[in-house]
């Protein structure tokens, strides 16, 4: 396999390349770990794959052997290179030179035509988690499952339970557009270099929660502005952010039956929504 010490190693030598902390090159050097992951992800010989940031292919290897047929983007151009060689015993594979947040996918995934069902595996760089995870949530796309491998800190977030530190903005959008769960953790010393945080492997699935919300955009700036300080009250972000009458906001929070102090982390997603829907019913009123 690619993907252990020594071969990362002597691919490196054998094309003078050197890891590029910029754009979050940290290479899996666990075999069990690349095998685990072509097991949890439930690839078969009817599946299409994305992959985003291959690096030296350790983990496109795994999916081309498991998978019908792989897209790889890597935005390094050194890479393009490595990866049609080190790969060239798999003809499943496409390898494209490309920034993944600036792909139109539902063009590209017309190579997966011949496909069953599309999935995403990723070891994505940790650098561009975020804005790839809500690329992928913005997009109407005909995929069906995705797995990443990313910081244990945001695997915490992205699954937070309310009532708890990593509880926030991100991890009610992602309750709210998905079932998401930690599959394995999956120690720092599995990656060259090795970075500072252990990572974790995540599945996440889309889904349409039918809870009455018809604008999203509006609705997601909401969520970031009722937790802008974790310091404050659920009253007193709304009330910096939209200008609210303090006493009107009150009223409104202890009729639902919370206590006036409650904070947006004590907040299911469901309660979030039916004071968001109530707020825009009373947006006049509450400025008054």
């Amino acid at each position: 396999m690619i993907g252990n010490l020594k071969n990362t190693i002597e691919i490196l030598k054998k094309y003078n390349l050197y890891t590029k902390k910029k754009v979050g090159q940290n290479f899996l050097i666990d075999e069990n770990i690349l095998k685990k992951i072509g097991e949890v992800s439930g690839l078969d010989k009817e599946t299409g794959v994305i992959e985003i940031g291959p690096g030296l292919g350790s983990l496109t290897e795994v999916l081309a052997i498991n998978a019908k047929k792989v897209l790889s983007y890597d935005i390094d151009e050194d890479m393009i290179t490595v990866l049609k060689d080190v790969l060239k015993d798999y003809d499943n594979v496409e390898v494209r030179h490309k920034d993944f947040l600036k792909v139109c996918l539902c063009e590209d995934l017309k190579i997966f035509r011949d496909c069953k069902n599309i999935k995403i595996v990723s070891n994505l760089p940790y650098y561009i988690t975020t804005p790839i995870i809500f690329k992928l949530l913005s997009d109407q796309l005909p995929i069906c499952e995705y797995y990443f491998m990313v910081q244990k800190e945001l695997a915490l977030r992205l699954t937070a339970k309310t009532n708890t530190k990593d509880y926030n903005a991100l991890s009610v959008l992602m309750r709210y557009k998905t079932d998401t769960s930690i599959l394995f953790d999956v120690s720092r010393n599995a990656f060259l270099p090795m970075p500072n945080v252990d990572s974790c492997f995540i599945k996440m699935s889309l889904v349409k929660r039918d809870l009455g919300i018809e604008n999203e955009a509006h609705f997601g700036a909401y969520i970031q502005n009722i937790f802008a300080s974790r310091r404050k009250t659920l009253v007193n972000n709304l009330n910096s952010s939209y200008g609210f009458n303090k006493e009107k906001l009150n009223t409104l929070i202890t009729d639902f039956g919370y206590d006036f102090r409650v904070r947006a982390e004590n907040l299911e997603l469901e309660e979030i929504v039916k004071i968001y829907l109530k707020l825009t019913d009373e947006v006049d009123n509450l400025r008054e």
